[in-house]
């Protein structure tokens, strides 16, 4: 559990290994986001996703880290409702960091210049400093708010180092292999290259789950989530409807970010405002769209057909349908996992995650 990740002769990057990394750091992702932020130093966050990004990017390079990257913004935005400018804002700083900072450390851990914490508190601080960058140039459009440099990087001491410490938690030699091998245990049997791919369903699918994120009525995103359970209902595909189910902490994220944490005109009598409640009519409903029609998509598609080369589309193929247990499993494997902290047969929490959340969707581990 004290090593670092090789440089040079890693574990061939799949896209089984791919759609692991891409569930565990969305799902850091996404639960760090429920804690509330501080108004003046809104940059306050530990950033728990980059205890996968680091390791993934010193055992696979800089190309994949951004992929993986981004493919993590896209989900986190999908399925945690942020707005637009913090995804463009994080993209960006994320990006940059990982293209300025990313060969350096991995030239620092091979030549044994870097461990742990020097490579957490080194990225930690470049994209803290970038995201300010970024902040000030986009959101703000005044350097007034560039006085937060100074804290921003003695931030980055503390959280790159327990990032750093995380990191180390979730890593073992063997971590990227066996990852690869419990995704690739979920791998439906009918995806196979055989099966026919009827290229009007694959744009009517892949236009549902645009459509939600191109529009801003309300009515419409409520109107389309209905309409797809009500399809759902009809072609007996009880799956479809399970999953929002399953999803339940993403809508209860959803309504504690914008019933309670939206300005405006209260309703009679409580603490929500109708601002609010038309913001998370609109969020749940288009998540509720992408869910249903993403798992049409993913049950269509031949992603070993279309998509031959290209491991960022078919490891989010694969994760989609993983992500809506991710909360529930991932609490209940995290106990488990510290009650056998004593054990020297313990595995890294990673893989206790990614195995509790296939326990979870009914599929046996290897």
């Amino acid at each position: 559990m004290g090593s670092m990740p090789s440089t040079e002769t890693p574990t061939p990057l799949t896209d089984k290994i791919f759609a692991g990394a891409l569930i565990l750091s969305t799902g850091l992702q996404i639960a760090e986001s429920l804690v509330p932020r501080v108004p003046l130093f809104p940059w306050l966050r530990l950033g728990m996703s980059w205890a996968i990004l680091l390791p993934f990017l010193l055992s696979f390079g800089v190309r994949p880290a951004i992929a993986l990257f981004l493919a993590r913004n896209v989900l986190s935005l999908t399925f945690g409702g942020q707005p637009p400018s913090t995804f463009l804002v994080s993209s960006l700083s994320g990006v940059f960091s990982i293209l300025l900072a990313g060969g350096v450390l991995r030239k620092g851990v091979a030549t044994g210049w870097l461990g742990w914490i020097g490579a957490g508190v080194a990225l930690a601080a470049c994209f803290n400093a970038l995201q300010l960058g970024a902040v000030t140039a986009i959101l703000v459009g005044h350097s007034g708010n560039l006085f937060q440099l100074g804290p921003i990087l003695a931030w980055s001491l503390l959280s790159g180092a327990l990032v750093a410490w995380l990191a180390k938690s979730f890593w073992s030699p063997d971590l990227w292999e066996r990852i690869g091998l419990i995704i690739e245990n979920r791998v439906p049997s009918d995806g196979t290259p055989d099966r026919p791919l009827r290229l009007w369903r694959l744009l009517a699918w892949s236009s549902l789950c645009v459509a939600p994120f191109a529009l801003e009525s309300w009515r419409f995103e409520v109107a389309l989530a209905m309409a797809l359970v009500a399809f759902a209902i009809h072609s007996k595909r009880p799956r479809g409807c399970r999953i929002l189910w399953q999803s339940w902490p993403y809508f209860a994220f959803l309504a504690w970010l914008h019933l309670l944490d939206t300005p405006g005109h209260f309703l009679s009598g409580t603490s929500v405002t109708s601002e609010g409640l038309v913001s998370f009519a609109r969020h749940a409903g288009r998540l509720a769209s992408f869910l249903l029609a993403s798992q049409e998509l993913v049950r269509l598609v031949p992603w070993q057909r279309i998509a031959p080369g290209s491991r960022w589309a078919r490891g989010i193929g694969l994760a989609l349908p993983l992500l809506p247990g991710l909360f529930p499993s991932a609490t209940r494997s995290t106990r488990e996992w510290w009650k056998q902290r004593k054990s020297p047969q313990r595995t890294s929490l990673a893989e206790a995650i990614l195995r509790g959340l296939e326990r979870a969707q009914g599929q046996p581990t290897p």
